[in-house]
């Protein structure tokens, strides 16, 4: 089947949200390390390197088993990542406003409704090669940016994938990830301040801890609609 360019650019569209979420995986494989142990840049690429070969050294089960791969992401990164430090920056005003348990409650479940609605592609995109790019990375004492891109294969292009990270405690910690320059933490922020401002924080919370992935779907559909100039 032949694609015109309109196609080709939806399809490739598409190849890119289904990154953004992967690269928010990619972010859970930065595993913590201490500020002065290394650059943010190695931390990134030794930390996806790492995970990678776990999973391909058992890529059937990979492909085939979602709760193995999950259980690698839980068990090995999460523990790792700032979680509350994202599901604060995605709620915004509404953290503020929310209270300790519907904070507890709306991480949890915004977490796991996330890792199985795109966990289990990790598996399926265990041939591409994640690498760092240096010249376009920055780094103070702050904030640092780890610039990457996503090898696609097949003729594709490669996606751009950037990180960024801040110093938590003396330790480096990804806070979001942006894929062709779309951000993560921006988008979900976006879409779930209209999900609040429709039904209130706890509606949106018992969609996520009944496991609703069309709420991550349609967070990622807006991506695609506002890319391609378009309203939904």
């Amino acid at each position: 089947m032949v694609l015109n360019p309109e196609q080709r650019d939806m399809k490739w569209l598409r190849e890119s949200m289904r990154i953004l979420p992967l690269a928010l995986l990619a972010l859970l494989l930065v595993m913590s390390a201490k500020v002065q142990a290394g650059s943010p840049s190695e931390l990134i690429q030794q930390s996806i390197d790492e995970v990678y070969e776990i999973l391909r050294a058992d890529e059937t089960r990979a492909q085939e088993d979602p709760e193995f791969v999950i259980g690698v992401i839980k068990d090995k990164i999460l523990p790792n990542v700032d979680v509350d430090g994202m599901a604060r920056l995605v709620l915004a005003r509404h953290w503020r406003e929310a209270s300790s348990e519907q904070r507890t409650r709306f991480t949890e479940a915004f977490t796991e409704t996330l890792l199985k609605a795109y966990g289990v592609q990790l598996g399926d995109h265990l041939d591409k090669d994640v690498r760092v790019i240096e010249r376009r990375s920055r780094q103070d004492d702050r904030m640092a940016v780890v610039a990457t891109e996503v090898v696609m294969g097949s003729g594709q292009s490669n996606i751009q994938v950037n990180y960024r990270l801040r110093p938590v405690n003396g330790e480096w910690k990804v806070f979001d990830v942006e894929a062709e320059g779309l951000s993560f933490v921006g988008n979900f922020r976006t879409r779930f301040n209209e999900e609040i401002n429709r039904g209130g924080l706890d509606a949106l919370i018992e969609r996520l801890e009944d496991g609703d992935e069309d709420l991550i779907e349609d967070a990622v559909g807006d991506i695609n609609a506002a890319s391609n100039g378009q309203e939904r």
